[in-house]
C-alpha cells in the first residue's frame, strides 16, 4: 500500500526546487515536492497537519488546480486540518484506513465541541452567540460542511487508490429520489428561519447607529443593509465601484459567493452617509498617509495601520461593539442582509428582483439581462420600499444636519 502511494505521489507532483520532508505514519519519511501554485497560493501555515500529510496536501492542491474559489479551498483545508488533528490525538496511523466507527467518533466529537471564533491575532472561545441561536455548540452548518469535506477527502483517497477499503467511511444520505430507499446522513441540519429583529427593535437600532455612531460605522452598517451585502462584498468595495450619478454600486465577481458580478441600487440617503465618510474621516486618513483615493472604500482608523484596507473580520468587530450597546446579542453582519431582503418582500418586490439584489445563484439565466439596465430595477426598488426607507432618510438628514452645524 505504501509503495503504491509513493509511486502515485511521484507521478502526481512535478519537479520543483523546493521539497518538504513530511511524515506519513510511523517512522516512514517521504520527500514530497511541491506543486507550483500559479493560480492561487495556499497559505499552508494555517493548515500545518494538511501541509505535513502527503495525501491531504494533494487533496487541497487538487482543489486549487480545479479552480475552486479561495473560500472553498480554505473551508475544505480547515475541515481536513480538523480531521487530521482529531486523529493525531487518537490514532494517527488510522487516518487513511479509518472505518465508520472511527468517523462516527469524529462526528460525535464535532457535535460536542464548543464553537470557536477568530479574534484579534488568536482564536477565542465564543459559545454565547451560537448557543443563543441554535441551542447547540458548533452550528449545524459548520458540522455539515466538515462532514462533506471529509467525505470528499475519502472519495479522493479511494479514487487515487490510496485507501484499500473501497467503501467511504462517511455514508451519504438519500431523499429517495434516486430510486434508493430514503436514508439520513450522519449530519443533521435543522431547518430554521434566520433571526431578524422586530420592527420596534430595528427602529431603535437605526436611531442609535445613525444618530450616535461615527461616520465609518454609519456608512458600513447602512450600506450593508441597504444593498443586502454579504460581509466580504461590503469589505471588498472600492470607491470606484460606486456610480454616484445612478445610485448604483457594482459588486465585482471576485468578491461574490457565486462568482457573478451584479449591480445593486442604493438609496440617496445611504449614499449621502457614504459620501460624508469619504469627504471627512476617510479623506483625512488618505491625505495624511498618502493612500489611494479610489481604492478600498473602508480603511483602518487605528494607530497601528491608519489608512490601510480593513480586514473582512473588522466588520464583525463593528457589529459586536454596536450590538452590545443596543442589547441585540443575536445580531450578526448577515442579519442586515436578511433584514433588507425581508423588507423588500414585505414591500411587494418580486422574488426574482430580490434574488438579483441579493446575488442568489438560483436566479434564472434570462433574468441576468436585467443587469443590463440596472436603473430600471433601481426605480422599481425605490418605489416599493419608500415607506420603509423614508424614516432612514429623515434620520440621515437629521444626523448630517447636526454634523454640518457642529
Amino acid at each position: 500500500m505504501l509503495t503504491r502511494f509513493i509511486s502515485w505521489l511521484r507521478l502526481c507532483l512535478p519537479a520543483s526546487q523546493n521539497s518538504d520532508s513530511v511524515q506519513l505514519s510511523g517512522d516512514v519519511g517521504l520527500d514530497i515536492e511541491e506543486i507550483p501554485m500559479d493560480r492561487q497560493e495556499v497559505q499552508w501555515v494555517h493548515y500545518p497537519y494538511v501541509a505535513a500529510h502527503p495525501a491531504a496536501r494533494c487533496f487541497v492542491e487538487r482543489l486549487v488546480l480545479k479552480e475552486k474559489r479561495p473560500k472553498t479551498v480554505d473551508a475544505y483545508a480547515r475541515a481536513i486540518e480538523d480531521l487530521l488533528a482529531y486523529f493525531a490525538r487518537t490514532e494517527p496511523a488510522r487516518i487513511l484506513e479509518a472505518d465508520e466507527a472511527d468517523l462516527d467518533g469524529y462526528i460525535a466529537n464535532l457535535k460536542r465541541r464548543p464553537p470557536k471564533k477568530r479574534g484579534r491575532g488568536e482564536t477565542i472561545e465564543d459559545e454565547t452567540k451560537i448557543h443563543h441561536l441554535t441551542q447547540c455548540r458548533l452550528s449545524d452548518n459548520t458540522i455539515a460542511q466538515r462532514i462533506v469535506a471529509c467525505r470528499l477527502f475519502y472519495d479522493f483517497l479511494i479514487r487515487k487508490h490510496l485507501r484499500a477499503d473501497p467503501i467511504n467511511p462517511i455514508a451519504r444520505g438519500s431523499d429517495g429520489s434516486s430510486g434508493k430507499p430514503p436514508a439520513r446522513g450522519p449530519g443533521r441540519r435543522r431547518q430554521r428561519l434566520p433571526w431578524i429583529p422586530s420592527d420596534e427593535r430595528w427602529e431603535q437600532f437605526l436611531v442609535h447607529v445613525i444618530l450616535h455612531e461615527d461616520a465609518r460605522t454609519k456608512a458600513m452598517i447602512l450600506l450593508a443593509y441597504d444593498a443586502a451585502l454579504r460581509r466580504e462584498e461590503l469589505m471588498s468595495l472600492q470607491v470606484s465601484d460606486i456610480d454616484w450619478a445612478r445610485g448604483i454600486i457594482t459588486i465585482r465577481a471576485e468578491t461574490t459567493k457565486n462568482g457573478r458580478k451584479r449591480s445593486v441600487p442604493v438609496s440617496a440617503a445611504v449614499l449621502s452617509l457614504v459620501r460624508h465618510y469619504l469627504d471627512q474621516d476617510r479623506w483625512v486618513l488618505i491625505a495624511a498617509y498618502n493612500g489611494d483615493d479610489t481604492g478600498p472604500l473602508f480603511v483602518s482608523e487605528s494607530t497601528r495601520n491608519p489608512g490601510f484596507p480593513l480586514a473582512v473580520g473588522a466588520f464583525d468587530q463593528v457589529i459586536e461593539r454596536v450590538r452590545a450597546k443596543v442589547n441585540l446579542p443575536a445580531l450578526t453582519p448577515h442579519t442586515l442582509r436578511h433584514q433588507r431582503c425581508t423588507i423588500l418582500k414585505r414591500a411587494g418586490v418580486s422574488l426574482d428582483d430580490i434574488a438579483l439584489i441579493a446575488g442568489h445563484k438560483s436566479t434564472a439565466s434570462t433574468r441576468l439581462y436585467i443587469h443590463l439596465a440596472p436603473g430600471e430595477l433601481s426605480k422599481r426598488i425605490r418605489v416599493k420600499v419608500k415607506p420603509f426607507d423614508d424614516p432612514i432618510r429623515a434620520l440621515v438628514e437629521q444626523a448630517l444636519g447636526k454634523a454640518g452645524s457642529s
